[in-house]
């Protein structure tokens, strides 16, 4: 072996080392279609018989982090209480096999990883290259969908249950932050006039107060982030929904909503919610309306000293001064926009509410992060690197892009798998294999039904030398 590393057509580490890892995978294939049939065949031998009727051996292939597992497993038709004939696998049943189509759950995790930074095809050849397991963008895509869809449905169901007031969240918060906005992104139909069709993200971000996470850092607490293309209402429903979830609202004293003038936002706005213009898009407004420092300097003293109506007045002074058209219309439309968000034009600090402290001893800081968490969620992956998408499958990304800044991603990997099986006790099925008897099936010293060796480094076996050379393109 060292001679044919060391000679002039030798091998390179780097061949051999993907050599090494083909060969475990393969290994790893092997061993798990042995376990799997070995399995399969012992719940055959211990079923009852009497209620699971053996109807042949079905092929199938699960995709894994090390290859390909292609195995057979034993198909049985029942009966259930409603005497209605019903089919399922009892190895699928038993070992929980939760997998995306065929697509094991690891497997998964990787590919989400993946496709929530780096664009579909740039994530399928990451995996190809760093598992034993080759996938095309579209893969990637099948997956996202899959899980995207499944997130879709328990929102459905989510917001069903809270409209018959089913749903409490067990945080308790005496104030509630809450901030919305959207993102507009490309859409892969064009327009009568040939134009890009564009449509808004809706997004929008709850927690419960600021943590100190570091010097002059700070962090929010309790995250809940919803995104989606849905209209205003039913994202106001899901919203809704997904707050209540995971907070007892019926302890929460105070709820302050941070956004711009968009309806879909300010409509929310009812008698137990006060609404706050969002710091960015305010001072966005008077920097675009405004084209003279001292003015913007002024009139951000006046929203300092929460002086609205100094505010006003100076505008009318500053309108009556000038004697360009233009600057004329940016005025009027800079005062039409104040005069929409009066309401919310200071800091929910300054409007002389007695707000209960947290009592996790969390704090309560200007708000205004939503721009951030746009960027953070959905613009930094869906905005601005030449992509365009469907309804379906942006908002699908968006729905798990939301999960995984809320740190929920883990939560739909586990409400993957619904069992396929009729429900039967482990006293009318005993078909459960104990532990022990599993070791000795499959465990230390256990004989697999397909045999085979490592390639030798010191070329003992016959035929490694030029197994090595052909994998090696010698």
């Amino acid at each position: 072996m060292m001679d044919l590393i060391l000679n002039d057509n030798g091998v390179s580490f780097k061949e051999l080392e993907q050599y090494i890892f083909k060969t475990m995978c393969m290994k790893a294939v092997l061993s798990t279609k042995a376990i799997l049939e070995e399995y399969d065949e012992f719940l055959r031998e211990s079923r009852d018989k009497k209620r699971y009727r053996h109807k042949g051996l079905r092929k199938t292939t699960i995709k894994t982090i090390y290859g390909e597992v292609e195995y057979n497993r034993a198909i049985y038709e029942c009966k259930g209480e409603d005497g209605l004939k019903s089919y399922v696998y009892l190895l699928d049943e038993n070992i929980g096999l939760d997998s995306i189509g065929l697509v094991s759950m690891n497997l998964a995790e990787h590919i989400v990883s993946n496709a929530t930074e780096l664009s579909y095809r740039a994530s399928a050849k990451n995996i190809s290259e760093m598992t034993g397991q080759t996938i095309s963008a579209m893969g990637a895509w099948n997956v996202i969908q899959s899980l995207g869809e499944k997130v879709c449905e328990d929102e459905k169901r989510l917001v069903e249950a809270h409209k018959e007031g089913l749903i409490q969240g067990e945080n308790i918060t005496p104030v509630l932050f809450e901030e919305m906005d959207g993102v507009v992104l490309s859409m892969q139909r064009t327009g009568t006039k040939g134009k890009k069709v564009k449509k808004e993200m809706k997004v929008s971000l709850a927690y419960e107060g600021w943590e100190e996470i570091g010097k002059d850092r700070f962090g929010l607490v309790g995250k809940v982030i919803t995104a989606g293309f849905s209209d205003s209402k039913e994202f106001q429903a899901c919203r809704e929904a997904a707050i209540a979830s995971e907070y007892n609202l019926d302890e929460t004293h105070l709820r302050f909503l941070n956004g711009d003038s968009a309806p879909w936002i300010r409509n929310t706005v009812d008698k137990d919610t006060v609404f706050q213009l969002d710091p960015y898009h305010k001072n966005q407004k008077i920097k675009a309306r405004i084209p003279y420092k001292k003015a913007v300097s002024d009139i951000h003293y006046y929203l300092g000293m929460c002086d609205i109506e100094g505010l006003f007045y100076y505008l009318e002074i500053y309108k009556n001064s000038l004697s360009d058209d233009a600057e004329i219309e940016g005025a009027e439309r800079l005062i039409a926009y104040f005069e929409r968000n009066r309401d919310g034009l200071l800091p929910y600090q300054a409007r002389g509410l007695q707000i209960p402290e947290n009592p996790k001893g969390l704090l309560q800081r200007n708000m205004g992060t939503i721009e951030n968490h746009v960027w953070s969620v959905i613009a930094k992956r869906m905005k601005n690197n030449h992509t365009s998408w469907s309804k379906r499958g942006g908002n699908n990304l968006a729905k798990i892009l939301a999960k995984k800044c809320s740190g929920k991603l883990n939560e739909v990997f586990e409400k993957i798998y619904i069992p396929k099986a009729v429900p039967v006790t482990e006293e009318e099925l005993e078909i459960k294999i104990p532990l022990r008897e599993l070791k000795k099936r499959v465990g230390k010293g256990y004989e697999y039904s397909h045999k085979g060796h490592l390639v030798g480094l010191d070329m003992s076996k016959k035929g490694d030398g030029m197994l090595l050379k052909s994998l090696a393109g010698l």
